[in-house]
């Protein structure tokens, strides 16, 4: 019995589906079946984890691994998702701490039949994987290279108490730095913050009206709110039903009264 048929034997015993087996031996369907026939299946417990354990063991075993994206894809349908009404989008009930301990788990099993558990990173090629590794390491440098171009030339136009020389101006001039270089990722990437880029700007225009002391540039009614601790009424009414049906044009069509006006029509 070659390697991967001990393998699929293996996999069948700690109560692997068929289908699953298949998918991460590259046997064929006829192949597994005759390979584990007569193997008595253990019975899986019944619970998110296990049964996402379960699905993500085979596909971790592949020589290219489970990709990231197909991990959370299989936590997201195993443990289920609540509808947020102030966001309109579906939110995963698993957490960091569900990842960790899955990856842990896989890992384990994996060990105790002899195989590797491969949890790749969606941005890894894996025909080239080295060569795209140090391709994004090459342009990391470049690009943090021009971020630090960026904030010494800043620093050189608008360095804070720049007339001062004493420790507590030297002080101010750094931290101004590893500020000016933080301010510069969260305008440029998305995601970098986890304030929105929109309010991020509203925010620092505020500021900065604020110290030139313009008094004729109103404050946006939804960071006056915020400061004063309320809410604005645009806040207030952001709510996003739950969809009712699996065609979102169909939702959104209701949403507008559109299906009532048709079906007036047809009365």
């Amino acid at each position: 019995m070659s390697t991967i048929e001990q393998q699929a034997v293996e996999l069948r015993q700690a109560g692997v589906s068929i289908a699953n087996i298949v998918q991460a031996t590259g046997l064929t369907d006829y192949k597994v079946k005759s390979l584990t026939k007569g193997i008595q299946r253990l019975s899986p417990i019944n619970t998110p984890f296990a049964k996402s354990v379960e699905r993500v063991l085979p596909l971790s075993a592949r020589p290219h691994g489970i990709r990231d994206y197909e991990l959370r894809d299989i936590l997201h349908q195993e443990y289920g998702s609540t509808w947020d009404t102030t966001t309109g989008q579906y939110v995963s009930k698993y957490d960091s701490s569900v990842i960790k301990r899955v990856r842990e788990r896989v890992r384990l099993l994996a060990a105790q039949e002899d195989c590797n558990a491969l949890f790749v990173m969606d941005w890894v090629n894996e025909e080239a994987p080295t060569a795209g590794r140090e391709l994004l390491e090459a342009f990391a440098v470049d690009l943090m290279s021009f971020v630090e171009s960026c904030a010494n030339e800043y620093m050189e136009h608008h360095a804070t108490r720049w007339r001062e020389d004493s420790k507590e101006a030297d002080l101010a001039q750094r931290k101004q730095l590893y500020a000016v270089r933080r301010h510069l990722l969260k305008l440029a990437f998305q995601g970098y913050s986890k304030e929105p880029l929109d309010m991020l700007l509203e925010r620092s225009l505020a500021l900065t009206d604020a110290l030139e002391g313009t008094r004729d540039v109103l404050i946006p009614q939804s960071l006056a709110n915020k400061r004063l601790g309320g809410e604005s009424d645009t806040d207030a009414l952001k709510y996003y039903p739950e969809p009712s049906r699996t065609d979102a044009f169909l939702d959104f069509a209701e949403s507008q009264g559109w299906l009532g006006e048709v079906e007036s029509r047809f009365v």
